[in-house]
């Protein structure tokens, strides 16, 4: 992947109190796709409800799946599941995601 590659905008937000209240984390710049046929047609099979994934640049924060992303301060992507790492040497994170209503 080439860092010209990350080019959206991504916020990741925590949620905290009740009513919920989503606190900016970080900030940083990453990409984002939906899935493809293939990879989406794997999803349903395992009963997945993934429609995409962003991929940023590695970061020594751990990200929970309760937390969510802004996408350019105009979309909201719910995490689903713990963030991969990339080859294991801590170079970029793909994050699976659904979009959120």
């Amino acid at each position: 992947m080439r860092i010209g590659d990350l080019s959206k905008s991504l916020t990741f937000q925590a949620p905290s109190g009740s009513p919920v209240v989503w606190t900016t984390i970080f900030t940083c710049k990453g990409a984002w796709w939906p899935l493809t046929s293939v990879e989406r047609i794997q999803a349903l099979a395992l009963g997945g409800i993934i429609d995409g994934k962003v991929r940023i640049r590695y970061r020594p924060v751990k990200i929970r799946a309760t937390w969510r992303i802004l996408v350019n301060t105009a979309t909201i992507l719910s995490i689903v599941g713990s963030p991969i790492n990339l080859g294991g040497n801590n170079q970029f994170y793909e994050i699976q995601v659904k979009e959120t209503v």
